[in-house]
């Protein structure tokens, strides 16, 4: 999915927070990657529907936390520094959090579907995605690339965009930004990486299968790890 579609006009009262939001999930979601530049501060404005001095201090905060850089002049722009958003910039537009019980059973609900979804719906292009996602999980886990969640929640936000479900889509982000911020406050709930792998290939195997049985048992292995851990 490309940028244009990533960034949505923001409505509510707290625009500063929201506009790091979309940024953030842009990144994270795989729209944009580390090298990649970001739309020019007009186009931003004009995309979230917010000032532009809004979107400077958000780019602002966002630069000084090392996830962009920015360079003045024909040359320059705006470019995406790391993808590995540190933990406190997400969900700056959030009042509440979810428990990690009621995370898992929404996160159950919708990436079933999602997966379902994306075994009916996902192109060749979709696939090539889903296997780069795998690719870089398992450099992250050699230590080459940047974190393990971070990669493997790529995995999941591409298989969201091949289910063609934008409103599923918009729940399953809303769901794995508050896992990654869980995640980051208690290491020892993480999934270990190298496990992660193998299901994470059995799920892109039975998605290319497209066959539903098949990807409703992978999918029931794979998401009761992480429920398993949380017993």
């Amino acid at each position: 999915m490309r940028a244009e579609t990533a960034f949505s006009r923001i409505s509510g009262g707290r625009a500063f927070e929201e506009v790091i939001d979309q940024i953030t999930y842009a990144i994270r979601a795989g729209h944009y990657r580390t090298g990649d530049r970001l739309p020019r501060i007009e186009d931003l404005s004009q995309s979230l529907g917010v000032s532009k001095p809004t979107v400077v201090e958000a780019l602002k905060m966002l630069t000084k936390a090392g996830v962009l850089s920015t360079k003045r002049g024909a040359t320059g722009g705006i470019t995406v520094q790391s993808a590995d958003i540190p933990a406190t910039l997400l969900g700056l537009s959030r009042d509440q959090r979810a428990t990690l019980s009621d995370l898992l059973e929404a996160r159950r609900a919708i990436e079933m579907r999602l997966a379902l979804l994306a075994g009916e719906r996902a192109t060749e292009d979709d696939f090539r995605v889903l296997e780069e996602a795998v690719r870089l999980l398992k450099k992250s886990v050699d230590g080459e690339e940047t974190s393990a969640v971070y990669t493997d929640q790529l995995f999941h936000y591409a298989m969201g965009r091949a289910a063609r479900s934008q409103m599923l889509a918009t729940y399953q982000h809303d769901v794995m930004e508050q896992l990654a911020i869980y995640f980051h406050d208690h290491p020892e709930m993480r999934e270990d990486p190298r496990s992660g792998i193998r299901i994470h290939e059995l799920t892109l195997e039975a998605l290319h299968s497209r066959d539903p049985a098949r990807i409703t048992a992978v999918m029931e292995e794979h998401l009761a790890t992480a429920e398993n851990r949380a017993r």
